[in-house]
């Protein structure tokens, strides 16, 4: 009994940490973080196929050893610290940008957009670059 009252409030503790958004919700906040409205059904398509819009999502070791973290899978060797002290190029903890809060995510989103556009982002480049994007017409402003 004690193990099953133990793993309902694990169960209930990782529900309040993570969420998936619908598509509208993440349409508005990625309006929200000020994401462009011109690009905003490229940022959809790529969240969707990078993170299924779960803020949480860890990926498993890539190629190289590093990970992809939360709503844009942001990675480890270049973007987010993987110790608690904030740092690398978004001067962010990993842990900061895997929480339902995605002010942090979506600044260093925007960062790794600004150097490399959507091409730093296999996602998009294998799922959205020339392909039919996502419909956002229900997401009103």
């Amino acid at each position: 009994m004690k193990l099953l009252v133990f793993l309902f409030v694990i169960t209930l503790f990782y529900q309040l940490e993570a969420k998936q958004l619908s598509r509208c919700e993440l349409v508005r906040e990625l309006r929200r973080h000020g994401f462009p409205e011109n690009k905003m059904r490229d940022w959809v398509c790529l969240v969707e196929k990078e993170s299924g819009r779960r803020t949480h999502i860890v990926s498993k070791p890539n190629r190289n050893g590093s990970r992809d973290y939360g709503l844009f899978q942001i990675n480890d060797m270049y973007w987010c610290s993987k110790t608690n002290k904030p740092g690398k190029d978004c001067n962010v903890t990993c842990k900061q940008i895997t929480t339902n809060n995605i002010s942090r995510a979506a600044a260093c989103a925007k960062k790794i957009y600004q150097r490399h556009g959507f091409n730093a982002w296999y996602g998009w480049k294998n799922h959205c670059r020339g392909k039919a994007l996502p419909n956002i017409s229900a997401c009103r402003k």
